[in-house]
């Protein structure tokens, strides 16, 4: 995946894991993991338990938290 592929979102939060938290269906839902893409639809992200693709309409909040590795 080139850079000039990937969006904003993928680069503000490059290398940092990242909670991401949507509404589906009337509830909240929340993801953890690193954001891999993005595009103008959906956000995609990789964490422990698989794959994720969520629509950006219905994000609430994204959260990162930097790690210390410099």
């Amino acid at each position: 995946m080139n850079e000039e592929n990937v969006g904003a979102v993928t680069l503000y939060y490059k290398g940092q894991e990242v909670k991401v938290v949507w509404r589906e269906d009337g509830k909240t839902k929340l993801g953890r993991g690193q954001i891999v893409n993005d595009d103008e639809q959906f956000i995609y992200l990789k964490g422990e338990k698989g794959s994720l693709v969520v629509n950006r309409k219905e994000i609430v909040v994204i959260k990162g938290s930097k790690s210390n590795e410099k």
